[in-house]
């Protein structure tokens, strides 16, 4: 059994999948309907190149065309079908998890302090989370698109420890990939894997009790 480690100061959390819900299947198959071609075709497109625009080596008019190209959309490459794939894009990232922003609010109540380390396209980053009011809960934000570094690179964990003025182990890590989670771990962060909020409580009362789960059941979806 993983050891309990009551030294943790700060807890950073991922943004899709961990404090927003991640992209439904639903909104994927209404974008596919706007480029006319069927949800398989249009899905592996969608993920194919998002690394690239996640570092800010696409902008949204190069990714998205590239999208297009990729399942063979008959669409013609015009700015409105750009620009409503992009909104319908961040749309769908755009629903938060009640449960992990009242636990993010519980926890600067109690004195750690927070953050969000994202792989987000900086254009993304300044629609979907600047001027949001529940970006209050968290002290910083680390955003790949506008540094060039996704995780899980080892560099964007230490930008985190830069900005965050603290030591790696004094850092939880909450993401729902594997291999970022695996990525933090290497970079000397402690780490879990994010599912739900329940087994995330439970998670927490096994592994690391100095830190409080009240919150987190508020407002399930």
């Amino acid at each position: 059994m993983e050891k309990k480690h009551p030294n943790i100061r700060a807890v950073a959390f991922d943004y899709g999948g961990v404090l927003a819900y991640f992209i439904t299947e639903e909104s994927v198959n209404d974008m596919a309907h706007i480029a006319q071609v069927d949800f398989k075709s249009f899905n592996s497109a969608l993920w194919k190149h998002r690394h690239e625009l996640d570092s800010g080596e696409y902008d949204n008019n190069r990714y998205w065309n590239t999208v297009l190209d990729l399942c063979d959309s008959p669409v013609p490459r015009e700015q409105s079908i750009i620009d409503t794939l992009v909104d319908m894009d961040i749309k769908g990232f755009s629903s938060m998890n009640q449960g992990m922003l009242c636990w993010a609010d519980t926890l600067k109540e109690k004195g750690f302090r927070t953050i969000i380390i994202s792989n987000m396209a900086e254009s993304t980053y300044r629609t979907l989370m600047v001027e949001q009011e529940w970006m209050q809960h968290f002290d910083e934000t680390v955003i790949s698109g506008i540094i060039g570094i996704n995780k899980p690179d080892s560099r964007i964990f230490k930008h985190a420890l830069e900005r965050m003025q603290l030591d790696a182990e004094e850092i939880l890590f909450l993401d729902d990939l594997f291999h970022n989670v695996v990525g933090a771990k290497e970079a000397g962060l402690h780490a879990l894997l994010f599912s739900d909020t329940q087994t995330l409580a439970e998670d927490l009362k096994t592994h690391y009790p100095n830190l409080p789960v009240e919150g987190l059941d508020c407002s399930p979806r």
